[in-house]
């Protein structure tokens, strides 16, 4: 009885052919296999793109994804977009723009010159996306190896069935066959029409089957139109492996010296990136092994059915890192981790393009880039000083440390911590908190020898101040207008400033770290960890702002542990063997503003949009005030003189030591001058009252709320009342509540519990998150 064919679901079917026509068709768009006279006429029509050498294609990458402008503390910075991973979702390098110049630079360099001479070594202390940022660069790398003007080639040598050709020595293809592939090429010979076909482990380039003497004429004359190319060493210069070299070497001789036959035996092949197959994109942990090795393959039986003039010839095979990387980029992660005899080669390797191995000589075209603590990098220096003086010059130094903008570094918490946290809520302000947090504990005082106008400033600044100034370009307050320009215009010095208070003692003498701000200090690595553990009590579903500090104080105790913890105190700068009262009371602090802030907003007693607007009006009055000018009325149509009321009620609040015209002046004259400071730092950026001048603001505000203090105060205890006990809040000991107070404080609850939200992202409490947070304004503001 025979077995009932099973029955065919018809859409199955039609899914399965248009997929297989899918991949069918983008096979042939990408021109995934070529013969070479098909690749050189890529090669003639786009030289620019298939004559490239890795650094040359890895500066073309960061082309492609193109570059935006970023604010830093040192002003606008280019930000490249090849590291905002939004092609392949994946977390993207927050910050860190001045390395990526520096690193886009090193790239440009090497092309310049024409070869890759140095390896790249990021350095900075633990947990300073380091590796992230080489990760970033590798994964970009896999999308633009996918684009058009992405495309690589490599080439695999074809023999075709010495049983269907005849002629020679068994190579040449028969009319028939000839006949049957279109043209003169076994490029295109099915798998059963082949007695082999020998990949290349190393891709050579294409162009390397084209002998060195003919190769920069040729090119010289495709890139004519292109006269900023340069041609790099490894292209013009770059020759066979040694297998492929074997295999040119016997075909060009069996066929007395015809090169067009030997290149009939040429099936060029685009390859694609990739790090999960090692595929021009490696990561080299650190281990003891040797990164590439030879042996030999000809008696292999892979090889067995090659011809005779081909098969007798020695020939070695590579494998390693090394070679695995080829074309593309390597990463020797933690490099001075290694011991110094497995990463000494690198001194002629960057040199040369080559390294020796047992067998042969094998020539490299790849970019080097590796990563080091910065303390393993001084081991380095200090320990063997006659090796690092010659590995020296062969790196290239890109400096990685943590952020010192806590605005930058909210935002990995922001966007990681879906990962990090699944399931639990996380209460507003937690991340702006434990970002701020950790950039106050990489806080240095500035030197003040450096700026002797600034002395006086400088002894008196908080880590606070010094992270909002870095953050907002927000100057301390009660500074004369001279001092916030003198201040703003030192913040470029101050992010770089050098400091050497710590040493390593070696071989009879003391050697400076050169520590800098951002080398030492809570790293995001561990930061996360912080949160993770206010995340994992049993029981708990929220994360909030009390408890992150609770988790904060924990790790702290384990300051044994940390160097950075047991850097001297200078003030409220720096811990002191994990007691950072100061610090901690002044993130507690601006979280209590910032949660009262927003009370205050949902109760409708706070209206951010009126007092810019308010000092607005003041300084366009000013402005017009010290120029002796009229200003258009934009009401009536007509002239008029600045409004003094204005002026001088705004100023009586603001700064209520002005009694006299002539002081009243030169106030004025202090705002227009710091307003031009803070230009210098934000060039084509509209003045942002709010962060130029937060001392007035405050003030600003804090006479309104003088005003309101009772009635918030009412309101709060009104909104527990809510959360508690339900709709019938009961009203405060003593008092009877307003017509509408409920309402009010209920409308504010809903607010804030994200209820009246029309679908803007933003963050939101819940009712337990929202009454953690009334009890502390409760019990330390009202």
């Amino acid at each position: 009885m025979n077995d009932a064919e099973p029955n065919r679901d018809p859409q199955a079917t039609a899914r399965i052919e248009a997929l297989a026509d899918s991949v069918s068709e983008e096979f042939r768009a990408t021109r995934r296999l070529l013969s070479f006279d098909e690749w050189f006429s890529l090669l003639s029509t786009e030289p620019t793109v298939h004559a490239r050498s890795a650094a040359q294609y890895v500066r073309d990458a960061f082309e492609h994804f193109g570059t935006r402008n970023v604010r830093t503390p040192k002003g606008q910075i280019q930000r490249h977009c090849l590291f905002d991973s939004e092609f392949d979702g994946w977390h993207r390098l927050v910050g860190q723009e001045e390395a990526q110049n520096e690193l886009h630079e090193a790239i440009e360099g090497f092309v310049r010159l024409g070869r890759v001479n140095k390896l790249v070594l990021l350095h900075g202390p633990n947990g300073s996306a380091k590796s992230t940022m080489l990760e970033s660069l590798q994964r970009a790398l896999e999308v633009y190896s996918r684009t058009e003007r992405g495309a690589l080639y490599r080439f695999a040598w074809v023999f075709p069935n010495r049983r269907k050709s005849t002629g020679g020595i068994g190579f040449s293809a028969s009319d028939s066959l000839r006949d049957a592939l279109g043209e003169e090429t076994f490029a295109r010979l099915a798998s059963d029409e082949m007695d082999a076909r020998v990949i290349d482990e190393v891709k050579d380039h294409p162009l390397f089957l084209i002998p060195v003497p003919s190769r920069r004429a040729l090119l010289e004359e495709i890139l004519g139109e292109e006269p900023q190319f340069v041609i790099s060493d490894v292209i013009l210069y770059g020759d066979l492996s040694q297998r492929n070299r074997k295999i040119f070497d016997a075909l060009l001789a069996s066929y007395d010296g015809n090169l067009r036959k030997v290149l009939q035996h040429v099936q060029v092949e685009r390859f694609f990136l990739s790090r999960q197959y090692r595929q021009g994109l490696v990561t080299v942990e650190p281990k003891q092994t040797v990164d590439a090795a030879s042996f030999a393959v000809t008696r292999d039986s892979a090889f067995a059915t090659l011809p005779a003039s081909v098969g007798s010839q020695t020939m070695f095979a590579v494998q390693g890192d090394l070679v695995d990387a080829n074309r593309g980029v390597v990463n020797f992660a933690d490099l001075l981790k290694r011991p110094y005899e497995h990463y000494k080669y690198l001194l002629t390797a960057t040199e040369t393009g080559q390294v020796a191995l047992d067998h042969l000589v094998l020539g490299l075209d790849e970019m080097f880039t590796g990563s080091a603590n910065d303390l393993e990098l001084l081991q380095f220096r200090v320990m063997r000083p006659a090796e690092y003086q010659s590995f020296r010059a062969r790196l290239d130094l890109i400096r990685v440390p943590f952020l010192l903008d806590y605005r930058v570094e909210r935002k990995i918490y922001q966007e990681q911590v879906g990962d990090i946290l699944r399931g639990v809520h996380v209460a507003p302000h937690v991340t702006k908190i434990l970002a701020l947090w950790g950039v106050m504990t990489r806080m240095r005082r500035p030197d003040a020898k450096r700026y002797p106008k600034l002395e006086k400033v400088i002894k008196g600044m908080t880590p606070l101040e010094k992270a909002d100034l870095y953050a907002y370009g927000r100057v301390p307050r009660g500074l004369s207008s001279e001092e916030a320009r003198e201040l703003l215009a030192a913040v470029p010095q101050m992010y770089q400033e050098p400091f050497a208070h710590a040493v390593v003692k070696a071989e009879g003498s003391e050697h400076p770290l050169g520590e800098y701000e951002g080398s030492f200090g809570a790293s995001v690595r561990d930061l996360k960890a912080v949160l993770l553990a206010a995340a994992s009590e049993p029981g708990t579903s929220c994360v909030t702002v009390p408890k992150v500090f609770k988790e904060l104080r924990e790790y702290l105790e384990d300051y044994a542990n940390f160097r950075w913890m047991l850097l001297p105190a200078d003030g409220s700068f720096h811990l002191l063997q994990g007691k950072p009262e100061a610090i901690t009371e002044q993130c507690w602090e601006r979280w209590l503003d910032w949660s009262d802030w927003e009370v205050r907003e949902a109760l409708g007693l706070v209206d951010e949009a009126r007092y810019l607007e308010l000092y607005r009006k003041y300084v366009v009055h000013a402005s017009h005030f010290l120029k002796r000018e009229r200003l258009f009325d934009e009401v009536t149509g007509e002239l008029t003189d600045p409004d003094h009321k204005l002026m001088a009620d705004l100023e009586g609040t603001m700064v209520p030591e002005i009694s006299t015209d002539e002081a009243r002046r030169k106030h004025r004259e202090e705002v227009l001058s710091r307003i031009g400071a803070w230009a210098l730092s934000h060039p084509n950026e509209d003045p942002a009252y709010d962060e130029i001048f937060p001392d007035y603001f405050a003030l600003l505000q804090e006479d309104y709320y003088k005003k309101q203090k009772d009635a918030v105060g009412r309101s709060v205890q009104v909104m527990l009342g809510l959360l508690s006990e339900g709709d019938e809040p009961k009203p405060p000991d003593g008092e009877k509540l307003k017509a509408g107070a409920i309402d009010k404080a209920r409308h504010a609850v809903e607010v804030l519990l994200g209820e009246h939200d029309r679908g803007e992202r933003r963050e939101r409490h819940t009712r337990e998150t929202l009454k953690e947070t009334l009890v502390a304004l409760a019990r330390h503001r009202y």
